[in-house]
C-alpha cells in the first residue's frame, strides 16, 4: 500500500512538470506566432532525466531546435555564457538574445516592447 501511494505521488508530480513544460513551449510559440521574428532554441545536457526527456519531446513537436549545451559544470550544470555565444553563431544577424528558465512565462506583449525598445535604441 505504500509504494502504491509513492507511486502515485510520483506520478502526479510528473505530470505537474509535465504541464509546466506544456505551458512554458505553448507560450513561448505564441509569442511570435506566425511572424518567424523567434528561433527557438533548448539546450539539453543529457542528463538522461524523465523530465529533460519530456521537455525534448515537446519542444521538438514544436518546432524547436534541440541543441547539446556547449558546456557543462562538473555537475552538468551549462554555462550560460556559452549558450549565448552559440545562440550568438547559430543566428548571427539576430538583434537580441534571451534566456529563460523553463518556468518563466511571458505576456503577450514582449515582442511589442522589444520593437519598442528597438525603435529608441536606434534613434540617432
Amino acid at each position: 500500500m505504500l509504494l502504491m501511494r509513492f507511486l502515485l505521488i510520483l506520478l502526479l508530480l510528473l505530470l505537474l512538470i509535465c504541464q509546466v513544460y506544456v505551458n512554458t513551449i505553448r507560450n513561448w510559440v505564441s509569442l511570435d506566432a506566425d511572424k518567424c521574428r523567434v528561433k527557438q532554441t533548448l539546450y539539453i545536457t543529457n542528463s538522461n532525466s524523465v523530465d529533460e526527456y519530456v521537455l525534448t519531446e515537446l519542444a521538438r513537436r514544436s518546432g524547436w531546435e534541440i541543441v547539446q549545451a556547449p558546456r557543462v559544470s562538473t555537475h552538468g550544470v551549462p554555462f550560460i555564457k556559452d549558450m549565448y555565444l552559440d545562440a550568438a553563431r547559430r543566428v548571427p544577424n539576430c538583434r537580441y538574445y534571451m534566456y529563460s528558465n523553463g518556468d518563466i512565462l511571458y505576456s503577450y506583449d514582449i515582442m511589442e516592447t522589444l520593437e519598442v525598445v528597438d525603435k529608441v535604441t536606434t534613434v540617432s
